[in-house]
């Protein structure tokens, strides 16, 4: 009978063992500081013309990371005229432009308010529309069209 009530007790703490690993995990999971909102606005974002100086503005936004593109129809598409990178602060109500490009064109600088949706972020009134949108899809062929690509 001894073996028995060994055996019983072993199984009921390794049961209670295994509900408090459980709970624990779930309770990690919950808590962990992700950037789950900021994975959802990962993506590639246009706007037509930025502050006058370029015909296509390219907001990239991976994790908290943005980067900033000015393109002009000077037939090198592939590389940008105007490049900022930056990062989103702690609530995403802003980015803060880390690394300001070599033009003197450029005014990402210091920190820029923002607002979101799902198919856009606005930057400072600016519109940037999801590549992937209708209203992206339109932008970029009708960039493609006016600079013959």
């Amino acid at each position: 009978m001894s073996i028995t009530r060994t055996a019983r007790r072993t199984r009921a703490k390794m049961t209670v063992s295994i509900a408090a690993l459980a709970a624990g995990s779930l309770i990690l999971t919950a808590c962990s500081g992700s950037s789950g909102s900021a994975s959802k606005l990962d993506g590639t974002y246009y706007v037509k013309d930025v502050n006058g100086t370029s015909d296509l503005g390219q907001l990239v936004v991976k994790g908290n990371s943005v980067s900033h593109h000015e393109y002009s129809c000077d037939g090198v598409y592939e590389k940008p005229g105007v490049t900022s990178t930056g990062e989103f602060n702690k609530d995403q109500s802003q980015i803060i432009w880390t690394v300001a490009g070599d033009d003197s064109r450029n005014k990402r600088t210091g920190s820029e308010s923002i607002s979101t949706s799902t198919t856009s972020i606005s930057i400072s009134g600016s519109a940037y529309v999801r590549d992937n949108s209708d209203a992206g899809k339109a932008l970029l062929d009708g960039f493609k069209t006016k600079c013959g690509k």
